[in-house]
């Protein structure tokens, strides 16, 4: 039987913002998943789930609300029943189009809510506009109270450039101001249909350490329990509370379905990656082709084997392996040109820095960290 951690399922490509960072390359396609491609998730994938298996099934990439909630009562109809009792749905959103109507269904739906803020308004609205041009930080965080008053709170993910990294007590006062305590950090990655980031320039670890080791220490005197997912991954490993397991290196234990049915696993980010001798990362097609033909697609061993190669090349040469467990294949195959690779700006900053902040926090420090029980991957 199957035992995924992670299922990404793509409602549709559109998002309903312009992000200037955006790595979707086809964010103008308004097409919704078809009926028919609902149904073979359905028949083809979670029939094959372990009746134990407790994977977080996530509508993301484009924007999910730009779907109608008319689709969603039709594919949680099909799911929900046919998901193991552990599992959970969950959605990442861009909280533009948060409305009453929303909140009433996640809430009934029992769906997680994540939203994507980039932090103080200042940072979010230079990067995080409308398709007209005009700022989203006062309407997203509207959005964030109305979710929060009606007993949703959802963890964010901020996306972080440069500029960000000497305003550490900015994002904090953000975080603790708006009852934010869990939260991820992303970087200006190159990836997808972003092909240059803003990290290019220079070498940032040493500023990215700096800033998370900041916001742990200001949460940590003011007592506010901020659960940074970036850091207590790795404190729960180094606390010997949980494996340094990396599922995106592990065929199957992430999937990706395509609002047109194609499959892909490793990193769900590969659905927007190009390369020709990996069949553009496609395993299938989830119409086409039953849960056997994808698991043992051509396309899927080549794509296997090499990533296994990148990760022996990371136990050898990377002294974070330990935490990491080879790090993420769409990240190398982005920056490096290859999945037979290792060491990536992606890590530098998104492990090795998230590392180096919590060793550096806790040295010379008696402290007992509280770690979230479950954080979202997303």
């Amino acid at each position: 039987m199957w035992n995924p951690r992670l299922i990404v399922l793509q409602p549709t490509p559109y998002c309903n913002i312009n992000c200037e960072y955006c790595y979707l390359g086809n964010r103008d396609d308004r097409r919704l998943m078809a009926a028919d491609v609902v149904d073979a998730i359905r028949d083809k994938l979670f029939s094959r789930l372990a009746p134990y298996a407790a994977p977080r099934i996530v509508w993301h990439a484009g924007e999910p609300t730009a779907a109608p909630i008319a689709w969603y009562e039709y594919a949680y109809q099909t799911l929900q029943a046919a998901a193991p009792p552990d599992a959970t749905f969950a959605i990442q959103t861009n909280g533009v189009s948060i409305s009453q109507a929303w909140i009433d269904f996640l809430n009934g739906s029992k769906t997680q809510v994540g939203m994507s803020i980039d932090g103080p308004q200042r940072f979010h609205d230079r990067w995080r506009k409308t398709r007209a041009g005009t700022p989203t930080w006062s309407l997203v965080t509207s959005n964030l109270r109305k979710l929060q008053s009606a007993g949703l709170h959802p963890s964010v993910i901020s996306v972080l450039h440069p500029e960000c990294l000497s305003a550490p007590d900015e994002f904090y006062r953000f975080y603790r101001d708006n009852d934010i305590d869990q939260i991820s950090f992303s970087i200006d990655e190159r990836e997808g249909a972003n092909s240059i980031s803003s990290f290019d320039e220079g070498d940032y670890k040493p500023a990215m350490a700096a800033f998370l080791r900041e916001i742990l220490s200001l949460a940590f005197s003011e007592g506010y329990p901020l659960h940074v997912r970036d850091i207590e991954r790795i404190a729960l490993v180094l606390a010997g509370k949980a494996p340094a397991y990396n599922e995106q290196v592990n065929p199957w234990d992430v999937i990706a379905v395509a609002t047109n049915g194609d499959v892909t696993s490793f990193s769900p980010e590969f659905m927007e990656l190009k390369s020709a001798e990996h069949d553009n990362f496609c395993f299938g097609n989830i119409l086409q082709n039953s849960f056997d033909d994808l698991l043992n697609s051509a396309t899927c061993k080549t794509t296997t084997d090499e990533i296994s190669a990148g990760v022996e090349l990371c136990s050898k040469h990377c002294r974070y392996f330990g935490i990491c467990g080879g790090g993420s294949p769409s990240n190398k195959m982005s920056e490096n040109k290859s999945l037979v690779s290792s060491e990536t700006s992606f890590c530098r900053l998104s492990i090795q820095a998230a590392a180096d902040a919590l060793v550096e926090f806790l040295r010379g420090r008696s402290v007992t960290l509280t770690c979230s029980p479950e954080t979202p991957p997303f």
